[in-house]
C-alpha cells in the first residue's frame, strides 16, 4: 500500500510542477497594462487594467490526477491527505480555466472570503496609519543584493536551496518548495528593514517547514498539503512579530492588513476602486502593486472579484493565535507545510512514527509559544 502511496507522490509533484499554478495566473503584459493605467491616471482617467496569461492545455492534468483517485482509501488518514491535495489541485486547475464570471467563487473555495474579524481588524490597523505622519523607507536593495543576503540565511541553517532572480512572479518574493527554491522578484527594490523582515519570513517559516517536508517520507509534505498556505501565512506573520522585525520594517503590517482589506473591497468592485483606496494610505506604485496582487487570475479587472490567498496574512494571524491560545503544539506545525486543518491527523500519524518530528526550528520558536 505504501508503493502506491508513493507512487502517487512522485505523480502529484509532477503534476503540480507542470501546472506551475502562480505563473499560469501572472499576467504576461502587466508591465504593459501598468504603463498604460499610470498614463490614463496622469490625465485623471479611469483605467481598468486587461491582463493576458499564458496559454495552457490542462486537460492531461485533470485526467492524471482522476486518475489516482480510485487507488486511495477515504478511510485511511493518510490516503485522505492525499484526497484532498488532489481535490486541490483540481480547483486549482478549475480557477486557471474559469472565466471572470466565476473566477471569485472558485477562489473563495480555494482560499475562503474575507470574514469581519479579519477586514475589522485589518481596517483597524490601516487607520492607525492614517493618524501618524508616515514616511515610507525608500526601496534602495537592488534584487541582486537581496539574493546574496536570503543565501547566506539559507547557508547558515543548513537549508541547501537555491535562491534566483525571477521576472515572472507578482510578489517580492516566492517560496517553491517543489523547486527548492526561493525566488526574488528581479524587477523591484527592497527597503533596508524588508532584508532583514524577509529573511525572517522566507526562511525561517517557508524554506524551514519545506526543508522539514523533505525529510518527510513523502514530498507532499515539502510541496504543501491542500490549504497549508493560510497557517505559513500566519506562522511567518507571527515569526516577524516574535524576532521584531515588524518593528524595523515598521511599514509592513499595514501591508499585510492593506492586502486584506484589497481583497474586501475588490471582491465588490474593480481594479480602480481598490486603487483609490489604497492610495489613501500608499504610494501611486505600492497602491498599483496591491490592486494588482488582489486582482491577478482576472482577465477583465473592471469585474467584481479578488485572488483571495491575499486574506491569509491576516486570517492566518488570527488562527495561529487560537491555535496558540488552546495549548496547540506549535513545533508540530514544522513538520512540513501542513495546514491547522490537518493538525490531529499529523499528530496520530508523529505518533504512530509515520512522520519525522522537525529538523529545523525558528530560532525565535520560543517567542512564538509565549
Amino acid at each position: 500500500m505504501k508503493d502506491i502511496l508513493h507512487k502517487i507522490d512522485e505523480d502529484l509533484i509532477d503534476v503540480s510542477r507542470g501546472m506551475d499554478f502562480f505563473s499560469l495566473i501572472t499576467p504576461v503584459n502587466k508591465s504593459e497594462e501598468k504603463d498604460i493605467f499610470f498614463k490614463n491616471h496622469a490625465k485623471k482617467k479611469r483605467y481598468n487594467p486587461y491582463f493576458e496569461y499564458r496559454e495552457s492545455d490542462l486537460a492531461e492534468t485533470i485526467s492524471r490526477l482522476d486518475n489516482m483517485l480510485p487507488e486511495l482509501n477515504r478511510d485511511d488518514r493518510l490516503h485522505n491527505i492525499f484526497i484532498k491535495k488532489i481535490q486541490f489541485l483540481k480547483k486549482q486547475v478549475k480557477l486557471i480555466e474559469s472565466g471572470d464570471d466565476i473566477f471569485p467563487d472558485i477562489s473563495r473555495e480555494l482560499y475562503g472570503g474575507p470574514l469581519r474579524p479579519d477586514t475589522g481588524a485589518a481596517r483597524a490597523i490601516m487607520e492607525k496609519l492614517r493618524a501618524v505622519e508616515y514616511r515610507f523607507p525608500e526601496e534602495t536593495v537592488t534584487p541582486a543584493e537581496m539574493r546574496v543576503t536570503i543565501k547566506k540565511c539559507l547557508d547558515k541553517k543548513g537549508i541547501d536551496w537555491t535562491v534566483a532572480l525571477s521576472d515572472r512572479i507578482v510578489p517580492k518574493v516566492s517560496v517553491s518548495g517543489k523547486d527548492r527554491t526561493i525566488y526574488i522578484n528581479s524587477r523591484l527594490k527592497y527597503t533596508e528593514g524588508e532584508v532583514i523582515r524577509l529573511m525572517t519570513h522566507e526562511v525561517e517559516i517557508h524554506a524551514v517547514r519545506g526543508a522539514n517536508g523533505e525529510e518527510q517520507p513523502f514530498l507532499i509534505f515539502r510541496d504543501g498539503l491542500a490549504g497549508y498556505s493560510e497557517t505559513e501565512e500566519g506562522l511567518a506573520v507571527m515569526g516577524e512579530e516574535a524576532a521584531g522585525c515588524l518593528d524595523i520594517d515598521t511599514r509592513q503590517m499595514w501591508l499585510y492588513a492593506a492586502r486584506c482589506v484589497a481583497v474586501d473591497i475588490a471582491s465588490r468592485g474593480d481594479f480602480y476602486d481598490v486603487f483609490a483606496a489604497m492610495k489613501r494610505y500608499f504610494p501611486d506604485d505600492l497602491s498599483y502593486r496591491l490592486a494588482e496582487r488582489v486582482k491577478r487570475g482576472l482577465r477583465d479587472t473592471s469585474s467584481k472579484g479578488a485572488f483571495t490567498k491575499e486574506l491569509h496574512y491576516i486570517s492566518g494571524l488570527r488562527k495561529i493565535r487560537n491555535f496558540i491560545a488552546n495549548e496547540g503544539n506549535l513545533s508540530n506545525l514544522f513538520v512540513g507545510k501542513i495546514g491547522l486543518d490537518d493538525i490531529a491527523d499529523i499528530e496520530i500519524l508523529l505518533k504512530e512514527g509515520v512522520l519525522k518530528p522537525p529538523g529545523y526550528l525558528p530560532v525565535f520558536i520560543d517567542k512564538l509559544k509565549s
